[in-house]
């Protein structure tokens, strides 16, 4: 028998668009642009590509839903809507009570999504609010959409995956329902920055609900370790990238500290800061030549008038 298509929560009855108010997220691979370039320079683009099609396959698996599984139960009617072009993914959640329902479902996807693109090298940034919105397989259309790119590309600035102020408005609205705030889910699933935005905590969702960690989950902390130390070395001389990803050290050493055996997979504190050093510590002069004791010599040449 063949199944048929769960209908758009975005469309009327007759079929003709219909904006909702929505939960929607925006999500984009950080620094993707300069990856290509980067790759083309060096003849490495095809291999990129392949990287690139290998994450996003699997990723996929937590991001679309099965029609079959839910006609199963007798819904007609899809959860969500989601919308892909290369790097970039919208989704689009209906409100249809108090939001609560649909903002652990889209907490979950996105932060699989997040979890499943790092295994694989690339970190994600993301902005979520709630409004108006309509989406199909052609068009996404609404403030809502212009919210949560702007809390993509204004308030996120690293890789993490923020609220913007609605969001984190109806999310202050959930959490009056429970008697304690450490009893809610969203006290796990969400993280409070310094600059008091709200962010995705996409190392716990993998693990929520389980009774201990896995090696596998462990091993994946671990390369999640390493990939952080890297980038760290490879921007050391680009501060405003370079602090990106010691934001992310940073994430990642306040998970390992709140879960038990994951201590030894931290980040050296030390990498995560960049003090002043004298420019005896940085140049060593070759001749008539300032060099850079980093990777890269100094483009310029010392040379005292008259020399």
């Amino acid at each position: 028998m063949e199944s048929v298509p769960l209908k758009n929560p975005y469309k009327t009855k007759t079929g003709k668009p219909w904006m909702r108010n929505s939960w929607v997220v925006y999500l984009d691979i950080l620094g993707f642009s300069a990856q290509i370039e980067c790759a083309t320079e060096k003849g490495t683009a095809n291999d990129l590509l392949l990287e690139l099609t290998a994450a996003l396959g699997e990723a996929k698996v937590d991001l679309v839903f099965d029609p079959e599984e839910y006609a199963r139960y007798g819904i007609r009617e899809a959860p969500y809507v989601v919308k892909m072009f290369t790097d970039n993914v919208v989704l689009g959640f209906p409100i249809r009570d108090d939001g609560e329902s649909e903002f652990g479902r889209m907490i979950y996807i996105v932060g699989l999504w997040q979890y499943t693109l790092l295994k694989h090298g690339f970190f994600v940034r993301g902005g979520m609010t709630v409004g108006p919105i309509y989406m199909d397989d052609e068009v996404a259309f609404g403030k809502g959409l212009l919210d949560a790119y702007e809390a993509e590309s204004k308030l996120a600035r690293d890789p993490r995956v923020v609220l913007a102020a609605s969001a984190m408005d109806l999310v202050h609205h959930h959490l009056a329902y429970y008697a304690e705030v450490s009893g809610s889910p969203q006290n796990s699933s969400l993280l409070v920055d310094a600059d008091s935005q709200m962010f995705v905590n996409y190392l716990y969702l993998p693990v929520d609900g389980a009774e201990g960690l896995s090696g596998e989950f462990a091993s994946d902390i671990e390369h999640h370790r390493d990939l952080i130390i890297n980038r760290l070395k490879e921007f050391s001389e680009n501060p405003a990238i370079w602090s990106k990803y010691a934001w992310v050290g940073s994430y990642h050493n306040h998970f390992c500290e709140h879960y038990e055996g994951l201590a030894d997979l931290k980040v050296d504190s030390a990498m995560l800061a960049q003090a002043p050093r004298f420019l005896a510590q940085m140049y060593t002069r070759k001749g008539n030549t300032i060099a850079s004791q980093c990777a890269q010599p100094a483009r310029f040449t010392c040379q005292r008038p008259g020399q």
